[in-house]
């Protein structure tokens, strides 16, 4: 199968790409980023193009030809709640909201196989109803719960389209000295309780790219979901 990897030089993006370099059912990766992917050297990226777009809204011809014939996406673009506060609302709107709506229409366009899968990344805690506004960044949060209602309407507008939305909690990871302190720590409530939605960001891409290559199980996964599943999916390639 042929998998676009949107944003793929992001923190969850490059575990998605370093995973599906070594699933055999992955037979050609598509890095769709605004810079070059680096993989590891022993990784096997013989399968893994590289496709360099100035700005996810931006799709030239040449672009396009490229994304024909994908059987799945995983959409990894967004300027994350902690981020937002560092540009305006419409940026943050035409990253979170435009570009996604631009991408797929894109990739469609370019002709996809069918059924055509399309995973896309929210968070948990997004209102599905955008009337439900929360006392916390609420702008932002309407705004994130229009784009998942935009998402959920594909299947309508595209034939043959499958969308799963995946909302994690906190991704943890051991990328920088303070996120293996904050891994550290949460990995310790665990033991407990999972009352601060968390999961791992090896669990994450994981759950995500067994949702592109073997079916949607729903249309929008929890944090707890992705946890299950991802650690199912890591267990049966012998990681757990």
């Amino acid at each position: 199968m042929k998998l676009i990897v949107v944003g793929a030089t992001g923190l969850v993006g490059s575990e998605i790409i370093r995973q599906s370099l070594e699933i055999d059912d992955i037979t050609e990766v598509i890095a769709l980023a605004r810079k070059f992917v680096q993989v590891e050297k022993n990784s096997p990226s013989s399968k893994l193009t590289n496709v360099i777009v100035r700005d996810y809204a931006e799709y030239p011809e040449d672009v396009k030809a490229k994304l024909s014939g994908a059987d799945a996406c995983i959409w990894t673009v967004a300027i994350t709640p902690f981020r937002a506060s560092n540009f305006p609302f419409a940026e943050v709107k035409r990253v979170c909201q435009d570009c996604t709506l631009a991408g797929f229409k894109a990739i469609y366009e370019a002709g996809p196989k069918i059924p055509f899968r399309f995973v896309y990344f929210s968070a948990e805690g997004t209102p599905r109803d955008p009337s439900h506004r929360p006392m916390f960044m609420g702008d932002y949060q309407v705004m994130r719960s229009h784009t998942e209602n935009m998402v959920i309407g594909f299947p309508g507008q595209y034939p043959g389209t499958q969308i799963c939305i995946a909302q994690p909690g906190v991704v943890i990871n051991s990328t920088t000295w303070s996120r293996a302190t904050l891994a550290f720590l949460l990995r310790g409530v665990n033991l407990f309780t999972r009352k601060i939605p968390n999961v791992d960001r090896s669990e994450l891409s994981a759950a995500v790219l067994h949702q592109a290559v073997h079916g949607v199980e729903r249309e929008t996964l929890l944090n707890a979901d992705l946890v299950r599943l991802g650690q199912l999916a890591l267990k049966a390639r012998g990681y757990l």
